[in-house]
């Protein structure tokens, strides 16, 4: 399924296949800075834009990037203003580049100040240079693998069991560096998936992870695995799944994808994959209460910080269990 950026870039490939220079074409009239998909011809260079004072192009922290060069270009329509144009160097990850710029173009459609603009995008460039490393390994982490594993299989029972596929898909969070995975209002999910030897010990990354200082609701989900070498509960078939619930609904699998891709999963990696699945030990939603065991940033001393520790949930936390209906009457979802 092709992006909205991927069907100008072919439009620019068919219609403009014998001009030479930059083409531009206004990605949206309704995104408030002056935002363009572009190509080089006729190299078809896949590139996007943005039309800026030139007093506000600073691009010295976007030049470190192997994959992405930037450019200043004169604008000849406004001569007071420039082009800051951003090309794709490595055509092999043009289905992601595509996908980062869209949701880039999205993510600044309300920006009114070109320095804020500038800086959105030096932020996203830092996020971009990662995920383009990523993109070229051999795929996830073990680690990563299981924890994704667990937001997909949490995502998807909320799918079937609410029907609300742009709120569910709109809560899932983690993929956009929310500090927990689920949030909606005043209310959260932090998923925890284990495999370990020691099923029942979850590890928290943070303070502020169980902290429900500023939270109406914090909800925890731990689901526990076991791994077997088979591809019956893999991590490829809970994506298909994803996009099976989802259907035809280009939007909605847009943005999926999108998401799939900021926490690194790409469709190229799903050979490392597809013999690796996990059965399913147990799943258990607990209510984060006043004395649910955590630590919470106000209990640290003055100077402690990035605190990690890990909690055993045993028969003292069961008290703590809630059901996934609580949770969902709790997000609104149905």
């Amino acid at each position: 399924m092709t992006t909205k950026i991927e069907d100008f870039w072919k439009d620019f490939e068919i219609n403009d296949a014998f001009k030479t220079g930059v083409v531009l074409k206004r990605f949206s009239p309704v995104i408030m800075p002056d935002c363009f998909v572009a190509m080089r011809m006729p190299e078809n260079e896949k590139s996007i834009a943005f039309r800026l004072l030139k007093s506000n192009i600073d691009v010295s922290a976007l030049n470190d990037l192997k994959d992405i060069t930037t450019e200043i270009l004169p604008d000849e329509t406004q001569p007071d203003k420039m082009l800051l144009l951003i090309s794709l160097a490595d055509n092999s990850l043009s289905s992601i580049f595509a996908v980062l710029c869209e949701d880039l173009f999205n993510s600044v459609s309300e920006v009114r100040e070109e320095k804020e603009l500038v800086k959105s995008l030096q932020n996203r460039f830092l996020k971009w240079k990662e995920l383009f490393e990523l993109a070229k390994s051999p795929g996830l982490s073990p680690e990563k693998q299981i924890g994704l594993f667990g937001e997909l299989f949490l995502l998807k029972k909320l799918l079937v069991e609410t029907g609300n596929l742009a709120e569910c898909l709109n809560i899932w969070v983690g993929p956009d560096t929310g500090i927990r995975d689920f949030e909606k209002n005043n209310n959260a999910i932090e998923v925890k998936t284990t495999q370990t030897h020691n099923h029942q010990k979850v590890k928290i990354s943070s303070e502020r992870q169980l902290d429900t200082t500023l939270l109406k609701n914090l909800f925890l989900f731990h689901l526990s695995l076991e791994k077997r070498n088979s591809n019956e509960n893999s991590l490829n078939k809970i994506v298909t799944d994803l996009f099976s619930i989802i259907g035809d609904n280009k939007l909605l699998s847009n943005v999926l994808n999108r998401k799939l891709i900021c926490v690194g999963y790409f469709k190229h990696h799903e050979f490392f994959y597809e013999n690796i699945s996990y059965l399913i030990r147990d799943e258990d939603f607990y209510k984060v209460t006043e004395h649910f065991p955590r630590i919470e940033e106000r209990d640290l001393m003055k100077g402690v910080g990035d605190v990690k520790y890990s909690i055993v949930l045993t028969a003292d936390t069961e008290i703590y269990k809630t059901s996934l209906l609580n949770v969902i009457e709790n997000f609104n979802l149905l």
